[in-house]
């Protein structure tokens, strides 16, 4: 387990509502300790190897796709992988600590092209070691933007982002939202960031307000996660949702 982002350590077992919904397992604990120290970075397979990387969190008050994430790294532990996994659970865990959406006063998820914030230093390491995909996994609100289950993606200048949203759409009924070009709506956002990096994204939305955990936002959130291990061929069986 790799810690990234040291500035943005937090204590996850302070959030009560992620406490409750989580498996509490030794792995688990791992995870808080890791947080402790920064963003944590769960590697399966070979870790000099080309892979993908799943990542939760980026907003600390969402959160159905951290919980996901953290069900998703107890599965991968006993499953036969053919490629190599990353999974970040926690991308910014200060923030997740204290359900806050914001860093610094600024909406992380619009600064990944800034240098040295918690975002940019997720592509930095990513450049690294050699990721190749990025599933990105939010709640939306009701009511908000987009206010429902979707995938987001652009198609320009890498195609397979659709191509991936388009395969997620149709394995868990999510509604396709489809950019032509990657950071021509939310320069900073870091699904774009990793599109004109050269590195396929996608955004993926579970939908709970903010702060809360709705009946099934989990399991909307961990299916997504799924279709997207399933679309690059890395489980030889998904896991059943639970």
């Amino acid at each position: 387990m790799e810690v990234l982002n040291k500035f943005a350590a937090g204590d996850i077992t302070k959030n009560r509502l992620i406490m409750q919904h989580i498996p509490k397992t030794s792995l688990t604990n791992q995870l808080f300790l890791a947080a402790k120290k920064g963003t944590p970075i769960v590697t399966f397979g070979r870790k000099n190897k080309p892979g993908i990387m799943i990542l939760a969190g980026v907003h600390g008050n969402e959160y159905p796709a951290q919980i996901a994430a953290v069900k998703l790294i107890n599965r991968l532990a006993v499953e036969e992988l053919n490629v190599t996994v990353r999974v970040i659970p926690f991308a910014i865990p200060f923030s997740t600590e204290r359900s806050l959406r914001s860093w610094k006063g600024q909406d992380p998820n619009r600064t990944a092209n800034l240098y040295g914030t918690p975002t940019n230093n997720i592509l930095a390491y990513s450049k690294r070691n050699r990721v190749k995909y990025l599933g990105d996994f939010h709640s939306t609100r009701p009511g908000g933007y987009p206010g429902k289950l979707s995938v987001l993606c652009s198609e320009i200048p890498c195609l397979l982002s659709f191509q991936m949203a388009d395969f997620i759409e149709k394995e868990t009924k999510s509604t396709l939202l489809s950019f032509t070009k990657a950071g021509s709506i939310y320069p900073g956002a870091l699904e774009d960031v990793f599109n004109l990096a050269g590195i396929p994204a996608v955004t993926g939305e579970s939908m709970s307000p903010h702060g809360t955990v709705m009946p099934g936002s989990v399991d909307a959130s961990l299916e997504q996660m799924y279709a997207f291990l399933k679309f690059h061929k890395v489980l030889k069986k998904a896991p059943e949702v639970t």
